[in-house]
């Protein structure tokens, strides 16, 4: 389920792929679209928020897998939660926080 607000965009990975979540994420550097994400539910899936080239902040909510905000280009990514191998791998610019272990 997705929900949209004026300010977050909220995308749960329980009842979304991975796959559209990313390519909504990469339509932004098209330049339209919300600025703040909140990822529930990311059961360690691999490669969320990977290639991103926005200005554009994505809360994940739990712990993300393999490259995580990968090939990062000025998006701000904050895992509340672990992260494993490759996060934030080949990254240009931008922020990658992980509040847990990574």
């Amino acid at each position: 389920m997705s929900a949209v607000t004026a300010e977050t965009e909220e995308v749960d990975l329980a009842e979304v792929s991975l796959r559209e979540l990313n390519s909504r994420l990469h339509a932004l550097a098209q330049g339209s679209g919300p600025r703040h994400w909140r990822v529930r539910n990311p059961g360690g899936e691999h490669a969320i928020a990977a290639g991103l080239d926005a200005d554009v902040e994505v809360d994940i909510d739990g712990h993300a897998g393999y490259y995580c905000a990968g090939m990062n280009k000025r998006a701000t990514v904050r895992v509340h939660g672990m992260a494993g191998v490759g996060v934030a791998e080949n990254m240009m610019s931008g922020t990658v926080i992980v509040e847990g272990n990574a």
